[in-house]
C-alpha cells in the first residue's frame, strides 16, 4: 500500500516529536508499505533521514495563511494523486478534505475543543474557533480517527452524531528511554526542581509559581527550572509579572528550548519533576519522564492518569496549596522519591514506539480493507440493479 503522511500541520503541537520517533520505526518494519511524507521544507529538514521505504516530498506554500491553506487543500491532494496514494494519514488535525480516500486523521491536539477554559484574548479565541471548525469537519469526513488517549477519544467522539464507532486509541511510545544515573546537564545546579511546560495557559505555570512561593516560605531552597518556549507572548508577560510579584525572579529560572538529551538528563536528576499541565490529550512528556526514572508530581487529569497510573504523585492542579503539599512530600521524602522512581520505570515499560507503530499500521490496514470492501459491495449492487430491472 502507498501511504501518504500529511506532515503539513505537524510543525506544532508536538507533531515533529511524534514524526521523528515514528518514521524510523515505520521504515524498519518488515511490511510491503511505501510511505510518502509531505511537508514544508522547514518541517522535512527536521525529520528527514536516509530511509528505505520513505519518500519525502516538499510542499512550498506561498502567500501567507491563505497560500498555506490553498497548498494544503488543493496542491497537496493533487501531488498525492500523482504519486498513486492509496491511503492518507494526517498525523495531526485538521484533515485534507479533498485528498484521496480512505483517510485517517490523528487527534493529538484537543485545544480547539476546550479553549474557552484557558484563553481570554480575542485573537487566540478566534484562532481556536477556526481550528475547532476545521477539526470538526475533518472528524466528520475522515474514514477513521486515531486518538492518542481515551480522553482524546471522548473529546473527539462527543459530537452529534457520536463518532466513537470510528475511533481507535493508540498511545505514544517511549521517546526517551535514558538510563537513570547519567549526569545532569552542565547548566543544572547540584539540587533542583524541574518542570516542562509551554508558556501557554493550560501549562498551569501561574499556579505552579504560586505553589513554589509557598514551598520557599516553608524552607525549600532548591531552584525551580522550567523548560519550554514562550508560545504565547501575552501569557508569558502575565507569568513573569507574577513571578516578580512573588519575589521568585532569582529562584525560578526559564530555560527556553531544551534539547531531548538535556531534557532526559534533567528529568532523571531533578529532585522532583513537575508536570503541572491541565490539558495534555497526549502526555508524551509524562511518558518520557517515567522512562527516565523521574520522581514525578503531576496534575491529576484524565489523560495524565491514563498513561501514568500509580507511578506519579498526583495533585489537584487547580489548588495551589494541594500542589505545594504534594511537591513538598516528594522533595523531602527520600524513600517516597525512590519508590516513585521505581514505579515510573516499571510503568514506562508499557510503552514503545514499536507498539505505537503496530497500532498505527493496524488501523491503516483495517481502514483500507474496509474501504475496498465497501467499494466492492457498492459495485456489486450496482451491477445487479440492471439485471433486476430487466427481470421486471
Amino acid at each position: 500500500m502507498r501511504i501518504a503522511v500529511n506532515a503539513m500541520p505537524s510543525s506544532g503541537y508536538g507533531g515533529l516529536t511524534y514524526l521523528r520517533q515514528m518514521l524510523p520505526v515505520l521504515d524498519r518494519r518488515r511490511d510491503p508499505h511505501l510511505w510518502f511524507v509531505y511537508g514544508r521544507p522547514a518541517t522535512l529538514e527536521k525529520i528527514r533521514f536516509e530511509a528505505r521505504k520513505i519518500v519525502f516530498r516538499e510542499v512550498r506554500p506561498r502567500g501567507g495563511l491563505a497560500g498555506r491553506l490553498l497548498a494544503e487543500q488543493l496542491q497537496l491532494p493533487a501531488l498525492m494523486r500523482a504519486d498513486g496514494i492509496e491511503l492518507v494519514y494526517t498525523a495531526n488535525n485538521p484533515d485534507l478534505v479533498l485528498a484521496p480516500r480512505p483517510r485517517v486523521i490523528a487527534i493529538r491536539y484537543t485545544e480547539p475543543f476546550l479553549y474557552r477554559e484557558f484563553y481570554n484574548s480575542l485573537p487566540k479565541r478566534i484562532r481556536c474557533a477556526v481550528l475547532r471548525l476545521m477539526t470538526a469537519v475533518s472528524l466528520r469526513t475522515a474514514d477513521h480517527i486515531l486518538c492518542v488517549s481515551d480522553y482524546a477519544r471522548r473529546v473527539a467522539g462527543a459530537g452529534r452524531p457520536p463518532l466513537v464507532e470510528k475511533t481507535t486509541v493508540v498511545h505514544h511510545g517511549l521517546g526517551a528511554p535514558f538510563t537513570p544515573g547519567r549526569p545532569a546537564p552542565r547548566w543544572a545546579p547540584p539540587e533542583f526542581l524541574f518542570a516542562s511546560a509551554k508558556m501557554i495557559g493550560y501549562s498551569n505555570l501561574l499556579r505552579l509559581a504560586e505553589a513554589y512561593a509557598i514551598l520557599r516560605a516553608r524552607g525549600l531552597s532548591e531552584p525551580l527550572l522550567v523548560a519550554g518556549g514562550p508560545h504565547d507572548a501575552r501569557y508569558e508577560r502575565l507569568l513573569r509579572a507574577r513571578v516578580a510579584e512573588l519575589g521568585l525572579e532569582s529562584h525560578m529560572r526559564f530555560l527556553g528550548y531544551v534539547d531531548a538529551e538535556s531534557m532526559a538528563r534533567a528529568m532523571a536528576n531533578a529532585r522532583v519533576f513537575i508536570f503541572s499541565s491541565l490539558l495534555e490529550a497526549c502526555p508524551n512528556t509524562l511518558i518520557e519522564a517515567m522512562g527516565c526514572g523521574a520522581a514525578i508530581v503531576a496534575s491529576d487529569t484524565e489523560p495524565n492518569r491514563e498513561v501514568a497510573g500509580e507511578a506519579v504523585a498526583w495533585c489537584d492542579g487547580r489548588n495551589v496549596e494541594a500542589m505545594a503539599e504534594t511537591i513538598w512530600a516528594v522533595a523531602r521524602g527520600e524513600d517516597y522519591r525512590l519508590a516513585l522512581r521505581e514505579k515510573a520505570l516499571a510503568q514506562a515499560a508499557r510503552f514503545s514506539w514499536e507498539k505505537t507503530a503496530d497500532g498505527l499500521v493496524g488501523v491503516l490496514e483495517r481502514t483500507y480493507r474496509a474501504r475496498r470492501q465497501a467499494a466492492w459491495e457498492s459495485g456489486a449492487m450496482a451491477a445487479l440493479e440492471p439485471r433486476a430491472k430487466s427481470a421486471d
